[in-house]
């Protein structure tokens, strides 16, 4: 857990100036009645025209601790409630972190409030899963696990889908949100399910040692969404990416235009 908090960390200190560098660049500059007019009609015919240039940042910096928690789980054979604890709590704490810069970083974030309160959320829960893999306690059980992730899971997708429908306009950004809010709720979904007392000796015809536990299953889904949350977020990120830089292109070809004019 150790290795995850430190790589992880040494992410924060660029975040910060990265965001914040761009977003004084974000603002669309005011004009009078008829130029907002124009404005407005150019926004409905490029959905991506006020989007804040930082923001495929902020995406591939969220794709990192996932990824690494994935990676780490992967690659950990001992499967029990307070590695679990360990590794989403780290995991929850640092992209809490990362969503609160770009919160309060990228000037003329379109959904503020939102990424605010996903933030928040991933902090306080991440805090507590961290307290729960480290504390001199028994409370670090299955049960309790369980119950962390899904309420998180399902809490969390629950505001990127709101978000998605109150940003109305069709962009790479608004169908990140769906699909990262849509896997986060089917994550909740899935681990609450999974029953607590499950023991399931392995065996089969080759004869295997071992058996399949709630811990096991619980924190293997945890896993995996970490790593498909981790590829979508990077493939999201340079998608955006492009989509600005095209969008800035155009603004600089027909800002050429107007002066030769």
């Amino acid at each position: 857990m150790s290795r995850l908090v430190l790589v992880s960390g040494c992410l924060s200190t660029a975040i910060w100036s990265d965001l914040v560098s761009v977003g004084t660049e974000d603002i669309a500059p005011k004009g009078s009645s008829s130029m907002n007019t124009t404005g407005n009609a150019v926004a409905r015919k490029d959905p991506d025209q006020f989007l804040p240039d930082s923001l495929w940042k902020s995406m591939l910096f969220r794709a990192v601790p996932v990824i690494i928690g994935a990676i780490v789980i992967t690659f950990t054979q001992e499967h029990n409630a307070r590695f679990g604890f360990a590794v989403f709590g780290t995991v929850a704490l640092w992209s809490g972190i990362i969503v609160g810069f770009e919160a309060v970083g990228i000037k003329g974030h379109p959904l503020r409030a939102f990424v605010f309160a996903r933030s928040i959320l991933g902090a306080i829960v991440g805090g507590f899963s961290i307290f729960m893999a480290t504390g001199g306690h028994d409370w670090a059980n299955v049960r309790n696990f369980i119950w962390t992730v899904s309420i998180w899971a399902l809490v969390t997708g629950a505001i990127e889908l709101i978000a998605a429908l109150v940003y109305r306009r069709e962009t790479v950004y608004r169908n990140e949100i769906m699909l990262s809010g849509a896997i986060t709720m089917l994550l909740g979904i899935i681990v609450a399910f999974v029953p607590p007392e499950l023991d399931v000796e392995y065996g089969g015809l080759e004869n295997v040692q071992g058996s399949l536990t709630a811990d096991v299953q619980a924190i293997g889904f945890v896993g995996a969404y970490f790593a498909v949350l981790g590829v979508l977020l990077i493939i999201e990120a340079f998608t955006l990416r492009a989509a600005l830089r095209r969008r800035n292109a155009e603004r600089a070809a027909d800002t050429a235009d107007k002066k030769e004019n």
